[in-house]
């Protein structure tokens, strides 16, 4: 029954792929009427219940953080689930609330998020990926996919029997024990985060069919060395504790799922680009209505040959919070991580630390001995107008996540 779901989300998915924008909201404004009775039934949005999306509050995550009781539709309190979210991080029970799959996911910001999710709603989820990754072809024949993830999940574990199997590979292990254990299980295909799959590159890899990155940013530089050392070109998958929000095409483009979620642009002042407020059309369990994400992301120019009419966006380059904010004038993590990775090549460890005082670089040890070279290439690319100093302190270890670009305004610096 899971299996046939899962295929139903396959087909509905790669139609709705081939709909137009009109079609796409036509789709949308339907599931938004048939959500209705799942928000009568979640106690922080019933008041609203009925009403047009745009009569809902905007939220922020923490405001979902601080009682997940309130935002779910099955009456669980904020204490079962917490406690069974637990249980399912420790690997005591897939399942510790029967017919649910419980689970903590680390956002961009090390914030634990908590998803709940009901077996249709994995169904679906995975119908989805599969539909927004693979092409019919590559799902009718039997594919190994690999996840290097923080902790594993009912989300993929259950689905592991059948033509598809996956494996999980966590974040703890070091990448030559990971690429080992690769090597065994000899997957088709590999998911994982730019921190790990640069050294795992750099090792090297099986031979793969599809390569995918998710969770931090890979820049273009990034990407295009990626692809030199595999042969594949890896793709976007954009996803947070809140719904997959998009995923890169067979072209390399990454469109929003502008056919399951209405994703909302809010500007972001002194850029060209948004932060996304989220509505999953899907989700019952758990609802998730105009939650404000804190990614930056910016529209893309082109539309895409791929014939999907959902939006694309550049490549997730950082967070909104990320951004550095001079007199009269910003910075996006992009901008920040295109100079460096063409001035230092990839693979290349760094971090750039700014603030309203300068910009503290740190870097790896074998690059210190051009730090003040680098310096003031770094400032007059940018066109920074302040000092950039060269740290005695090494770039910190990604803690769950790699973060390159950081600001620190006077309250916490």
């Amino acid at each position: 029954m899971r299996l046939d779901r899962t295929l139903m989300a396959y087909l509905r998915t790669r139609r709705a792929m081939r709909a137009s924008h009109a079609a796409l909201a036509q789709r949308r404004a339907r599931l938004w009427t048939a959500l209705q009775p799942t928000l009568r039934a979640t106690p922080a949005v019933a008041d609203c219940a009925g009403k047009a999306l745009d009569q809902f509050p905007v939220i922020e995550p923490a405001v979902m953080r601080g009682d997940y009781g309130t935002w779910n539709a099955l009456g669980l309190r904020h204490d079962t689930l917490c406690a069974a979210a637990d249980a399912a991080e420790q690997g005591e029970s897939a399942e510790a609330i029967a017919g649910l799959a419980v689970g903590w996911s680390t956002g961009t910001s090390g914030q634990r998020g908590l998803f709940v999710a009901t077996a249709a709603e994995r169904a679906e989820y995975l119908g989805q990926t599969l539909a927004r990754l693979l092409p019919p072809r590559a799902l009718l024949r039997p594919q190994r996919i690999a996840l290097q993830l923080r902790a594993n999940s009912a989300l993929y574990s259950e689905v592991g029997g059948g033509l598809h199997r996956f494996a999980f590979f966590p974040l703890e292990q070091t990448p030559e024990h990971t690429s080992a254990a690769l090597a065994r299980f000899a997957p088709s295909i590999l998911i994982a985060p730019p921190h790990r799959l640069l050294p795992l590159a750099e090792i090297g890899l099986p031979r793969l069919r599809h390569l995918f990155f998710g969770a931090e940013p890979l820049s273009g530089a990034e990407i295009n060395w990626v692809e030199s050392r595999t042969g594949l070109r890896p793709r976007a998958i954009y996803q947070a504790t809140e719904g997959f929000l998009g995923a890169a095409c067979v072209h390399g483009a990454l469109h929003l799922n502008d056919h399951a979620m209405t994703i909302e642009l809010e500007p972001v002042p002194g850029t060209p680009g948004f932060r996304p407020i989220v509505t999953d059309l899907h989700r019952r369990a758990q609802p998730i209505i105009r939650v404000r994400l804190g990614d930056y992301l910016e529209l893309a120019d082109a539309a895409c040959p791929c014939g999907f009419a959902g939006r694309v966006v550049r490549p997730i380059s950082g967070r909104v919070s990320e951004i550095w904010r001079f007199a009269g004038r910003a910075v996006t993590p992009g901008a920040v991580m295109d100079a460096l990775d063409t001035e230092l090549g990839v693979p290349a460890q760094w971090q750039a630390i700014g603030s309203p005082s300068g910009v503290e670089l740190r870097l790896e040890e074998r690059h210190l001995h051009h730090g003040q070279t680098l310096a003031t290439s770094l400032r007059a690319a940018l066109n920074l107008p302040v000092p950039v100093t060269i740290s005695a302190s090494q770039p910190a270890r990604p803690a769950p996540k790699r973060q390159r670009v950081i600001w620190q305004d006077h309250a916490d610096g």
